[in-house]
């Protein structure tokens, strides 16, 4: 039987082992450490306080026992036992271990008298570990001239304050595993988002759940916003990139449907202003004078339509190759001015021209940029209401040319903004919605970028960057 392969642990469990498995090795090592060192100081503390004691009651019985002072001997021994807690009993036995003298009330035990020493010696003290009561006590044995001294100290305070210091260094452990589960929370949380915001990227997924999905530490939250400004721009240029394709596309078909209706409709137009002419010449009918003019008026809007398809054909297509040449931006300003001049007046609109003193001349395509500027100031033009006031400013930011035209309109709604460089997209009744993608195809064209924006005080403020080099 074949074995399906186990899924792969979340971010956030392998996280938290990994810290659970270091800080538990960690702490174990730590606290068996700690507890030896303590154990260790504790018993060679408790040793030499024990060697210590038992000498100095060496000296201070030799003379109540050489003279047989029974009752001094038992009277310093028990004011010992009081003084000191740790003391568990005192005893004095001759040098062939039988017991002279002792704290036990019913006698010296047997097998505590039968705990191996080493030899006894004048100097030296030895001690060994007995149990005593359930508890764990040092007995101590030195032998002084005529007699040998026992003494046991019991450990049970070393093991209390070590059993006090497990307990805490348990409870600080807890308290590290807690510490640890939290960071590890804290940390996965926003690394988990930012490996499903990938993983979605990976699958074209966009639906990344906001900047709230980040949050976290100051680092994992500065890599998730940056990741989601970098999925931003490259979203758009993707967007971009598939306008570019589709504008092509469209250039092309537009190119095609408007080469194969040209010649007839210029035989159209020709015929038109044919019958026009002999029509004010008096050879038709009157009836048929207004079919003339209304022919001819058709044949003009077909025309007109025909050369903005070829237009946007030639900029959206790979044949539409930009003719850089030196350009005086004076003039493509005050040509456009000119010609919509009878616009200007039957409207009662008024043009304000701002353009920076001493304007160098730039490279760019003269017909292309006057085909923008023309293209924006229709549009002002028609938004704005009778009496209104148009403004076009021109001016070099560094290495970039910045064309603005606004108007006092009514101003454009926030879906209207963003279509309205697409083709076909129009507001007008009698537009045919390629005046703004001509221009934006052109600016692209140029490295630049057209943007659309509401004014504060109504109208729209089209704003055109363009990098141009300075002659």
């Amino acid at each position: 039987m074949a074995f399906l392969p186990r899924p792969p642990l979340k971010l956030r469990t392998r996280i938290t082992a990994s810290f659970v498995l270091v800080l538990s090795v960690w702490g174990l090592i730590l606290a068996a450490s700690l507890g030896y060192i303590l154990l260790d100081s504790s018993h060679r503390f408790y040793r030499e306080r024990g060697v210590h004691l038992i000498r100095a009651l060496a000296a201070q019985c030799g003379p109540l026992v050489y003279y047989e002072d029974w009752t001094g001997l038992d009277s310093l021994f028990q004011s010992q036992m009081k003084s000191i807690p740790d003391l568990r009993y005192i005893a004095v036995v001759d040098p062939a271990g039988v017991p002279i003298w002792s704290t036990f009330a019913a006698g010296f035990p047997a097998d505590l008298l039968a705990v191996p020493h080493d030899p006894p010696s004048a100097t030296a003290v030895s001690w060994r570990l007995v149990q005593l009561s359930g508890e764990r006590v040092v007995d101590y044995q030195v032998e002084k001239g005529r007699f040998v001294l026992r003494m046991g100290m019991s450990l049970a305070p070393v093991e209390h304050l070590s059993r006090r210091v497990a307990l805490y260094g348990a409870c600080i452990g807890l308290g590290g595993l807690l510490a640890v589960l939290i960071i590890a929370l804290y940390i996965s949380r926003p690394l988990e988002a930012l490996s499903s915001t990938i993983e979605r990227a990976v699958l074209l997924d966009r639906k990344t759940g906001g900047p709230e999905a980040f949050q976290g530490t100051l680092e994992t939250s500065k890599i998730g916003k940056h990741f989601q400004d970098l999925m931003d721009r490259l979203e758009e240029r993707t967007r971009q990139l598939d306008a570019a394709k589709k504008l092509a596309y469209l250039g092309e078909v537009s190119a095609t449907i408007a080469h194969e209706i040209n010649n007839p409709l210029g035989v159209l137009a020709i015929n038109s202003e044919f019958l026009g002419e002999r029509a004010q010449a008096g050879h038709l009918d009157p009836e048929a004078v207004e079919e003339v003019e209304r022919l001819q008026i058709a044949s003009k809007r077909a025309t007109l339509a025909v050369q903005k398809f070829l237009q946007f054909a030639r900029y959206t297509t790979k044949g539409g190759e930009m003719r850089l040449r030196p350009t005086a931006l004076q003039t493509v300003v005050r040509e456009c001015a000119q010609l919509l001049e009878d616009r200007l007046r039957l409207g009662r609109l008024t043009l304000r021209t701002e353009i920076s003193p001493n304007l160098p001349r730039v490279m760019c395509d003269e017909q292309g940029l006057q085909q923008v500027l023309f293209n924006l100031l229709t549009n002002a033009v028609d938004a704005s209401p009778e009496g209104g006031e148009i403004t076009v400013q021109v001016a070099l930011d560094g290495p970039e040319l910045t064309l603005q035209v606004s108007d006092r309109g009514q101003g454009m709604t926030p879906e209207a903004l963003r279509h309205a460089p697409e083709p076909f997209f129009t507001t007008k009744e009698q537009g045919l919605g390629l005046g703004l993608a001509i221009s934006n195809t052109i600016v692209l064209a140029h490295g630049g970028a057209l943007t659309l924006e509401n004014r504060p005080g109504g109208g729209v403020l089209a704003s055109v960057r363009i990098p141009v080099q300075t002659l």
